[in-house]
């Protein structure tokens, strides 16, 4: 959401109690600015950081062909938790040293033939300009970790670069479509209440170009990707568990993104809700009741425990999507114990349907929160 992201909710909550961490003197009455309808987005200035919100996370996802016709997957998302509100101190703060923000990322690269899926975390206070995010428009890096929006040739072009390990990822993407924003009066709400909610855009459909370097293999790889950058400051209540989320790139042009806010008796938060982008951009808002994002499988984590929905039945009547959504590995589990300390599921999926009375297939991702660590979604 993404992206997830893929872009994550609770670690605003969890942050001043990480070892690392204190917790913010209270020197003044400033406060977070919550997530309110009649935000107007204006790009390219909201790729970039907002300061004003307490948690803002970049996600990037994608799938991917060689030269050879090999198939990978990856995924990789920025995350920054604010620790001190603008205007909490009475004089600006000027060291190079000061801690303003935590940012974390998390990298995963799944090779299919293989069924070899890898990730990396990576964790930093931000200090001496390890790690930041400009305001203005797209700049975010944890260390050598980074996305950037560049003109090339007048034409805008999104730059997206990791590695660790082995694995080097470094691609140009570029948009297809204009940014699409989710939800309704500009914000994407998670639950009843003002603020319960989150700005959330994304690119939904990027053109991939790049290299992949893996275990010495240097493949020249293409494909499509997705973008979500989301920013807010208090979304979810205390009875919502996690979530799942969904997006795809159909055969048909179209983008399908959708997300289940789950809650602990087991039922689904009334505010979930999805958005179709056409092929020629046009975006719709569905309402929960618009859609059916069901599993038809399950899968058990051998390192975490945890049981996740593993196969879906996604059906959206109202546009004629009938669609069965398979993973393209059952373990594309994360454990994030050395940044945000939580276990979820993010992995590439392929589906297979029926789209306006037409055979339709469709590449994309999913993420799946709360169902390990004790049912602890992220932020």
């Amino acid at each position: 959401m993404k992206s997830i992201w893929l872009a994550f909710l609770f670690l605003a909550a969890w942050v001043p109690h990480h070892p690392s961490v204190r917790a913010a003197p209270k020197t003044s009455s400033a406060k977070w600015r919550p997530a309110l309808p009649g935000y107007r987005y204006q790009f390219p200035r909201d790729h970039g950081a907002h300061a004003a919100f307490r948690t803002e996370w970049w996600y990037f996802s994608g799938n991917l062909t060689s030269k050879s016709g090999g198939r990978y997957a990856f995924m990789l998302a920025f995350f920054r938790s604010g620790l001190r509100p603008p205007g909490a101190f009475r004089r600006p703060r000027k060291s190079r040293w000061a801690l303003e923000n935590l940012y974390f990322a998390h990298l995963s690269v799944l090779d299919v033939k293989r069924v070899r899926h890898r990730y990396f975390e990576r964790m930093s206070r931000g200090a001496l300009e390890e790690a930041g995010a400009r305001r203005g428009g797209l700049d975010v890096w944890l260390r050598d970790w980074r996305a950037r929006e560049e003109i090339e040739n007048k034409v805008r072009v999104l730059k997206i670069s990791a590695q660790d390990k082995g694995i080097s990822l470094s691609l140009h993407l570029l948009p297809q479509k204009p940014p699409a924003v989710h939800g309704r009066s500009g914000i994407s709400q998670k639950a009843d209440g003002p603020g319960r909610a989150s700005h959330y855009y994304s690119f939904t459909r990027l053109k991939a170009l790049g290299e992949l370097l893996l275990d010495g293999r240097r493949l020249r790889v293409s494909g499509t990707a997705w973008m979500d950058h989301e920013f807010g400051s208090n979304q979810l209540t205390k009875d919502q568990i996690g979530w799942d989320w969904l997006g795809l790139h159909l055969s048909d042009g179209r983008e399908l993104m959708l997300y289940l806010m789950r809650k602990k008796n087991g039922g689904y938060d009334r505010n979930s809700s999805g958005t179709l982008v056409d092929a020629d951009g046009s975006v719709h808002h569905l309402p929960l009741r618009a859609y059916r994002f069901e599993p038809t499988g399950r899968w058990r984590s051998p390192r975490s425990g945890a049981l996740y929905p593993m196969g879906w039945r996604v059906s959206v009547p109202g546009v004629g999507i009938e669609i069965r959504v398979k993973a393209l590995a059952k373990n594309q589990e994360l454990e994030t114990k050395g940044s945000t300390r939580v276990t979820y599921w993010e992995g590439a999926v392929q589906a297979e349907g029926r789209s306006k009375g037409g055979q339709v297939s469709g590449t994309g991702f999913v993420e799946m929160t709360g169902y390990a660590d004790g049912a602890r979604p992220m932020f």
